[in-house]
């Protein structure tokens, strides 16, 4: 094996023993995980320090995540996806197992806006689940569609764990911002789907009711107060025309700009921009007011910037070193020696990413073994834009694996054992999510048309 391979295996290995063992913030291993890096870099590691850290420093997506945690902060704190959830049960609270559906379909919304797995079940928990018992739903049960319908924050993008997979200097290199945005939403629907059929399996097996009639609003009523609401999708909507379809076409064909105009337009950037001036704007009248509750806001909502700040920065670092001495050549002949099928290996990193998922966060998991995962499909000829689609849908298996957070944000809610979620959690939602991801990466579901 070359420096490069043993380089990573070595940060791979410092990032999961820091963050097992020693329960200290994951940004903290990332950076232990750069050094390291370094050191295997030898003669060069002076050379290269300044150039990496700038890379991580300055790197667009650095800006986009950060950018895109303030919003979602700000849609939580003016209750935006809370009359929303009020819109989507005026329409289908009212079929037998309702409650859930709603949950199903919020915490995809909601997963538009916010890429956090625990943010989507508290907030879309914290509101169906009561609905959800009411109308015959076991506590464990409620808790396991909530925790499991959280797996969305890491597929439906915007998401921290796209954001780390497009830092990685080799991913960068073959795989553009808007087709991994366009190939995600393919992939969030076929996740959409399979929930979608998990809640009506569950509420078959276990006889479950509507929503209370008590709880629904008319709809007349709930979009009445609430339809100012979803104008916050126009700052997707918006980036997504002008980058694709007929305008983007016309804006190319226009000598004033052209493609390399159009080229310098960070798809990334223009989304959280664009979602934040409508999420300021719908929601102006319940943002914090004076300088007191700003500073709260800031106070209560810094911790978010502490944990994927660092671990963001001294990842991209640690890509740009890795890169530097070689790792996506080394890495592929490597891969490439072992003469796997490519079932076989789609397979592995499958079950790697996992089982590396159960004690740490997706994003933890994708910035310790995205790259070499990524490195492993394409040796054996896995799309590189299906590599990462695939690394992150297996990512998206950690809501639903014994004990990470969505789960102990769910039964915190319910009020029932953690444990008495793991079968129906593996069962309904970490074995056919396996299936789906080992499906897409063979090529065998497509997520491009």
């Amino acid at each position: 094996m070359g420096i490069a391979v043993w380089a990573l295996a070595a940060f791979i290995v410092i990032v999961l023993i820091w963050a097992i063992f020693t329960k200290r913030n994951i940004g903290e291993a990332m950076i232990l995980g750069f050094i390291i890096t370094l050191v295997f870099s030898g003669s060069r590691a002076f050379e290269l320090f300044l150039p990496s850290l700038m890379t991580g420093l300055t790197h667009s997506v650095v800006f986009a995540s950060l950018a895109f945690i303030f919003m979602a902060q700000l849609i939580n704190y003016t209750g935006l996806i809370g009359r929303i959830i009020q819109i989507l049960n005026s329409l289908i609270g009212r079929l037998p197992g309702g409650a859930a559906y709603v949950n199903t379909f919020g915490s995809a919304l909601f997963a538009l806006v916010a890429g956090s797995g625990s943010g989507i079940a508290a907030t879309t928990g914290s509101i169906t689940i009561p609905w959800m018992e009411k109308s015959g739903w076991r506590k464990e049960h409620a808790a396991s569609v909530v925790a499991g319908n959280s797996g969305f924050g890491s597929i439906i993008p915007p998401n921290s764990t796209m954001f780390i997979m497009l830092g990685f200097a080799p991913v960068a290199a073959s795989v553009t911002e808007s087709d991994l945005f366009l190939a995600l939403y393919i992939a969030g629907l076929y996740a959409l789907i399979h929930r979608v059929v998990v809640v009506y399996v569950m509420t078959k097996k276990y006889n479950i009711q509507p929503v209370h009639p008590d709880l629904i609003q008319p709809l007349s009523k709930s979009f009445s107060e609430g339809w100012t609401s979803l104008l916050i999708f126009l700052g997707i909507i918006i980036p997504l025309i002008i980058n694709f379809g007929p305008l983007s076409r016309w804006f190319l064909s226009r000598e004033s700009l052209g493609e390399a105009v159009m080229g310098s337009i960070s798809f990334i950037v223009w989304v959280p921009v664009f979602m934040i001036f409508f999420t300021l704007l719908v929601g102006r009248n319940h943002l914090p007011k004076g300088k007191k509750q700003w500073t709260a806001f800031f106070e209560k909502t810094a911790p978010s910037y502490y944990v994927i700040g660092p671990v963001l920065i001294f990842t991209f670092a640690t890509s740009a070193v890795l890169n530097e001495i070689g790792l996506t050549e080394q890495l592929q002949a490597l891969m490439t020696s072992f003469a796997l099928p490519k079932w076989l290996m789609v397979a592995i990193v499958g079950i790697v990413i996992t089982l590396v998922a159960t004690p740490l966060a997706t994003s933890a998991t994708i910035a310790t073994i995205g790259l070499a995962s990524f490195g492993a499909l394409t040796a054996v000829g896995v799309d590189p834009l299906v590599a990462v689609v695939t690394i992150m849908m297996f990512g998206a298996t950690e809501g639903s694996t014994p004990t990470s957070g969505p789960i102990y944000v769910a039964t915190g809610m319910a009020k029932v054992g953690p444990e008495k979620t793991y079968v129906p959690l593996l069962l309904f939602y970490t074995l056919p999510l396996m299936i789906i991801s080992w499906l897409i990466g063979m090529g065998i579901i497509p997520i491009t048309f």
